[in-house]
Formats: structure tokens, sequence, C-alpha cells
């Protein structure tokens, strides 16, 4: 097995070996290297942004289940993967689709593999495959495409009901699994002509119901397909404020109302490289001084530079009874976030 790069991507190429060639794109993600494929590129769908929709001219190739679990055996044990991520084209109805995804993780199970699987389910997936999906993935999940149901009936018209065949599933997904972390969504950002704040909307509905992995993936115009000449590229920071955006949600514990402060006229998040905390922080004035020798979690992480290791690690010095003092603090924040964080800080009582 050789391998080539192409852009994120690294391309494993399986040889003469297996009678044919067959080209894996592997995804270079954060957590290590992942075997991501279709099962199919066949797909019985109009999704009007995908560049595998039935209005495209892409080769339709389909892996045999067996091929599919030998070539990613191959590759793990090769140190080339650390992890599996299918999905697949609608090339059947849903649950056919949907049971042989899950079909295929079982079986690399059964080959001995107990590392990272995630799996994208098809719209309309019913409970009992979730629920044996779940049980042989890390992590599961469904494409919501775009975050309002006319957005999504705008670019993917023959997907079926946003609300009863995506989210419907995916919440049931999401009450099942124990985690929230193993449950997943997408959403293509700028195909739908959507704002952010339909974005923050949905996002705060399913972090709450325990959705906890929420991706965005700026619209590309791709040529052939119908919305290419219809919406523009959206911009790299307009996604980057939406994660940005997310995860203070999640993990800092920000409110909806907090962030949607910060849109503009139109429902959107500023643009700019100053981080959406400081931009929030700048206008919550009220909310500062903060004196770390007495505020909560809650407080401390809506200082700039301040995360929630960080509060946690404050209000543990705390508690241990050793002196919170500005040469302390500034050895635990380091000096780029000490910088940050000291005009936002009351340290009229902190112990020298």
């Amino acid at each position: 097995m050789r391998s080539w790069k192409w852009g994120r991507y690294e391309v494993l190429v399986r040889g003469a070996e297996d009678y044919e060639a067959v080209e894996v794109p592997v995804y270079k993600s954060v957590g290590g290297p992942l075997f991501k494929t279709l099962l199919s590129s066949a797909c019985r769908m109009d999704c009007r942004y995908c560049p595998f929709s039935r209005y495209c001219r892409v080769p339709r190739i389909a892996w045999p289940r067996g091929k599919l679990v030998r070539a990613f055996m191959a590759a793990h044990a090769m140190g080339l993967v650390g992890g599996l991520f299918l999905s697949s084209g609608l090339y059947a109805d849903p649950e056919r689709v949907s049971s042989d995804i899950v079909a295929v993780a079982g079986d690399v199970r059964r080959a001995g593999f107990r590392g990272y699987i995630a799996l994208r389910l098809m719209p309309g997936t019913p409970r009992h495959l979730i629920r044996e999906a779940l049980s042989v993935a890390d992590r599961v999940g469904l494409n919501l495409e775009a975050p309002t149901p006319s957005g999504f009936e705008e670019i993917a018209p023959s997907k079926g009901s946003w609300s009863l065949d995506i989210l419907s599933p995916l919440l049931y997904a999401a009450s099942i699994a124990g985690s929230p972390y193993r449950v997943s969504t997408q959403l293509v950002v700028g195909a739908s002509g959507e704002s952010d704040r339909d974005h923050l909307l949905l996002a705060s509905r399913l972090l709450e119901a325990g959705v906890g992995v929420i991706h965005y993936s700026p619209y590309t115009p791709i040529p052939g397909t119908p919305l290419a000449s219809k919406r523009p590229a959206t911009p790299l920071w307009r996604v980057r404020r939406l994660y940005e955006a997310e995860a203070l949600m999640r993990d800092y514990g920000f409110k909806l109302d907090w962030i949607l402060d910060a849109l503009d006229d139109e429902g959107m998040l500023p643009p700019g490289r100053e981080p959406l905390k400081e931009v929030i922080a700048r206008l919550n004035p009220g909310w500062f001084p903060v004196n770390p020798a007495e505020a909560g979690w809650g407080e401390l992480v809506r200082v700039p530079g301040i995360g929630p290791r960080a509060a946690r690690a404050i209000i543990g010095l705390r508690e241990s009874g050793r002196a919170l003092n500005p040469r302390i603090l500034e050895g635990l924040l380091g000096r780029k976030r000490w910088v940050k964080a000291r005009p936002y800080l009351d340290l009229g009582g902190a112990r020298t």
C-alpha cells in the first residue's frame, strides 16, 4: 500500500495484490489520520450543492464489504490510520444503506479492531439501527445540512423531512448515547442563504438535547451543481465564528442570548480575528472586574484568557489555601493569556 498527498487528505492506494487499484481518502484529523471513505458514491438524491448528487457526472464506485474491511485492517496494521469514518451515498432505500454501513462496522469489530469508528447514517434511519450503530461505533451522526426546514428543502429537496427524517433520529441517538460526544451532525454553512442566528438557535437546541459535536462546512460552489451559480463561496472566517460560538455554549456555559447580542442587524456574527469571547466581554462591561479570589467557575470563564481548565485550577488553588496573587496567576495562565485577562480582573484583595 502506498500513499500520496491531496490537500488535507492523504490518499492510500492499494495495488495489484487486490487485483485492482483502490484509492481511499484519509483525513488528517486532530486525533490522527482516519480511513474516511464512502461505502458507495452512487446516490439517488438531488442535493443541489453536492458533487455526488445525481446531477453530477462522477465515478460511481462501491466497496465490496469484505474488501473494505480488509483494506482498512491492512492500513491500520501498517500504522497508516488510527480509525474509520464511514458514510455513503444513498444508493438504495435509507434503511438498507444504514444497515450496510453498520454491518461494515460490525465486521471491523469482529476482525479485532478496538479503536475509533464513526458512522454517518442516512435520513430516515429507524431506531433499531441507531441502537445497533451505537453498539459498534464510538460516534454516530446524521447530517442536518441546513439549520432550518425551509433551507433544507431548498438545497436537498428529495432527502426527506428535516424534522422527521433527520432531526428526530438525531435527537433519539442523543437520548440513548450516554455521552454527548458520541453524537454528531454537520451543516453546510451558507448553502441555503441562512443567517448565523439560524445556526446559533439550532446549535443551542442540539447542545441542550445532548448532540455534543456540530461540524460546520463552508459552502463551496461545485461546477455542475444547480446551486453553483446562485450562492457564493462561504468565507472561512464565518465557519470559525460558528465554531467559536458552539464552544462557548458547550464548554464555557455561555448563554445563547449573550452570543445573540453580538449579531449585527442581518443576524450575522462579526468578522475579524478578535476572539468572539473578547467581543462578548466588551459588550458586557458590567461583568467585570472579576475577583479571582472569590469568583465562581462561571464568572471566571467569562474573562478573556481564562478557559475552563484554568478556571478549575484557580478554584483548586483557592481551596488548597495557596496564595492567589498576580505572579501565581501569570504562571498558571502563561504570559499571553495573562496579558488578556489582567484588565478584566480585580486583584485588589489578592494576597502577595
